[in-house]
């Protein structure tokens, strides 16, 4: 009995797994990024183009705010001392107040969607009779 319930439990919590899509978004052979826009380019620069292209796509707010946070962090682990950690700190500051998506600007969540970015119509339920 443990050892069925043990089965299920192990197949309910990979269901998810399986049932993922791979992400086959690719960048558009026009894209091109600034680098650190609105920020002098350093040695982070790499950074901040793993986040344009994040920023290119969209996505949720969850997945901008981890988007904003793995900047940071990858903007720190260039350079040691207080510098680089002001300088990360003000980035993640700057793109969490000028990157939201509902604003024209070419550095918005989602810039490579038209804007103004209309919201997916909800699928519709029909009603369908059970015999």
């Amino acid at each position: 009995m443990k050892s069925l319930l043990a089965l299920i439990l192990g197949l309910v919590s990979s269901v998810s797994v399986f049932s993922q899509t791979a992400d086959t978004r690719s960048m558009p052979a026009d894209f091109r990024s600034d680098n650190c826009t609105l920020f002098p380019n350093g040695n982070y620069a790499d950074c901040c183009v793993a986040h344009d292209k994040d920023y290119y796509f969209g996505g949720s707010l969850k997945e901008r705010r981890a988007s904003d946070k793995r900047l940071r962090e990858c903007v720190r682990s260039k350079g040691k001392g207080w510098k680089h950690k002001i300088l990360a700190d003000g980035m993640y500051l700057a793109v969490r107040l000028g990157g939201v998506s509902f604003l024209p600007t070419p550095f918005r969540w989602g810039f490579g969607n038209k804007w103004p970015r209309k919201s997916p119509e909800k699928p519709k339920i029909e009603n369908v009779a059970t015999p």
